[in-house]
């Protein structure tokens, strides 16, 4: 039988070495995505949701074409600058 040489021997525990770490990575997505899995099942079944309205609510001041009645104006936000230079602002309530 022939004696294994330095150079094989360290291939082979390269090899055993890359063998393990791909299980290792291929383990770890496994889980990972089982946790998440499992955790957007626990938040979704959890976690209160909105619910959809189906009638139309009515708001002050508000007509059925949309436009608002005489009187009422919808508030206006002040332009804004940032060393003299307008910011765009979005959002808000």
């Amino acid at each position: 039988m022939a004696r294994q040489s330095q150079l094989d021997s360290a291939r082979l525990r390269r090899d055993l070495g890359l063998a393990r770490a791909r299980r290792l990575t291929v383990y770890s997505a496994v889980g990972a995505t089982a946790f998440t899995a499992v955790f957007a099942l626990v938040a979704a079944t959890s976690l209160p949701g909105h619910t959809v309205n189906t009638t139309p609510a009515s708001q002050p001041g508000v007509t059925d074409n949309g436009s608002f009645a005489p009187g009422i104006s919808t508030p206006i936000q002040a332009p804004q600058y940032g060393y003299g230079v307008p910011v765009a602002v979005s959002g808000g309530s």
